[in-house]
């Protein structure tokens, strides 16, 4: 387990001299947040057996209807998407026998489309917007 560096004297000292209008908590507050976005640990971490209770609680969570009874939710297909992701990667991949890319991936079909282009890796991705309110 790595060593907890707890907030010095010295450290409040200088902080309540820099916000002589904070109080001690705030200042001890101030260093945790320090700490937290050091990567360091905290006296706050959940320990080992808590992470991954916490893990377990957070990856069974299902979908439920109105009675209470568990519903298995199916995606749709998205043909329109899947059609213009596959003329994307002609189009792409049409460039790269021009030279001008390389390496055209298909990632997800109906999203994300990798490519390679003058050595350095870009990634398209096709957003579908959903329909304006009174539009539907």
């Amino acid at each position: 387990m790595k060593k907890i560096n707890y907030p010095t004297d010295e450290w409040i000292d200088r902080w309540i001299d820099a916000h002589a209008d904070s109080c001690i908590s705030d200042a001890e507050q101030a260093w945790w947040d320090a700490e937290i976005n050091k990567g360091n640990p905290t006296p706050y971490d959940l320990t080992d057996e808590q992470e991954k209770a916490s893990k377990k609680a957070r990856k069974g969570i299902k979908a439920v209807n109105a009675y209470g009874k568990e519903v298995k939710r199916e995606r749709k297909p998205n043909d329109t998407k899947r059609r213009i992701m596959g003329w994307l990667k002609v189009l792409f991949e049409g460039q790269a026998l021009n030279g001008n890319c390389s390496e055209v991936i298909l990632t997800n079909g109906e999203r994300t489309l990798d490519f390679w282009m003058d050595g350095k890796a870009y990634t398209l991705t096709l957003t579908e917007h959903r329909a304006k309110k009174g539009d539907a």
